[in-house]
């Protein structure tokens, strides 16, 4: 598993991810959760949803009104998974940044915050989409 923190200043936006995470981690991710008081009903879906041990999911909570995010991309059966979970993941934290700070879905400012968003986590998502060592 990896995780870290991301902090996307422009927008005062902080996300505490994780990636390639198992059920034995869930604790961590519902006190991380919990930390930027995530309902109690999300929180018992998302315990659910990992303990189910279910390949190429993952998950996005923010709390708009404290400008923090947690997203989480469990285990993926493949680098291409990985992506697709981890894009699927980003476009649920890119639009709540867009929705709270009232940008257009479809705009420019969105596209960049993508990129750059994508760009600033290559070292650590590039370990898991690389396909060298297949």
């Amino acid at each position: 598993m990896r995780t870290g923190d991301l902090r996307i200043a422009k927008y005062r936006w902080d996300v505490r991810l994780y990636f390639a995470v198992t059920d034995y981690y869930i604790d961590d991710i519902l006190e991380s959760l919990s930390a930027i008081s995530c309902p109690k009903k999300i929180m018992r879906r998302v315990r659910q949803k990992m303990a189910a041990r279910k390949l190429d999911t993952g998950f996005t909570y923010s709390n708009k009104r404290l400008r923090q995010s947690v997203m989480v991309v469990g285990i993926t059966s493949s680098p291409a998974e990985f992506l697709d979970s981890f894009e699927h993941e980003l476009r649920h934290l890119v639009d709540d940044i867009a929705k709270t700070d009232g940008l257009a879905l479809s705009g420019e400012a969105v596209a960049y915050l993508t990129g750059d968003t994508n760009r600033t986590l290559w070292p650590v998502i590039h370990d898991f989409i690389c396909c060298c060592h297949e």
